[in-house]
């Protein structure tokens, strides 16, 4: 398994679902089967089916989410005046389009477009991370390559 580097608030976020997942989940899903047995014959019991198949999702993602916690490297913000890091926020400015976007590099588990939290390993991320104020960078995209520069880091 790949080591995955997380935030220290990666790491809480992780342990909140795992607390989530092995506490108030596990019981519903244990009450949902226990419910759906009540209705007899379970060859023909879709509402069985359906929460047997909650079952095992939701344990495949705590053992997941173990593994994860298990393997993985926590990264202080590397982030100051002068240089991105993980963790860091900064304005960066899309040459093609003159737009400015604020973005916080993240880990891969705390990613999420819609906040512009931007993973490192993503083409955007892995160009502007542990780059300078000012710096013009390469995004190698899978859509076709795009410059962008540090406007300012937070």
């Amino acid at each position: 398994m790949k080591n995955t580097i997380l935030t220290p608030s990666g790491v809480a976020k992780l342990e909140e679902e795992l607390e989530l997942r092995t506490g108030e989940k596990r019981k519903e899903i244990t009450a949902a089967i226990k419910e759906a047995k009540g209705h007899g014959d379970l060859s023909e019991n879709a509402e069985y089916d359906a929460a047997k198949d909650d079952e095992a999702t939701n344990n495949d993602r705590v053992i997941k989410i173990q593994e994860l916690l298990r393997s993985c490297t926590v990264v202080e913000d590397y982030s100051n005046d002068e240089h991105l890091g993980l963790g860091g926020e900064a304005d960066i400015k899309f040459l093609d389009t003159d737009d400015i976007e604020k973005v916080c590099l993240v880990s891969t588990v705390e990613t999420d477009p819609e906040l512009m939290n931007i993973s490192i390993e993503s083409p955007l991320g892995m160009a502007i991370y542990k780059k300078s104020l000012g710096d013009k960078c390469i995004v190698l995209a899978p859509e076709g390559n795009y410059e962008v520069t540090i406007e300012k880091i937070y």
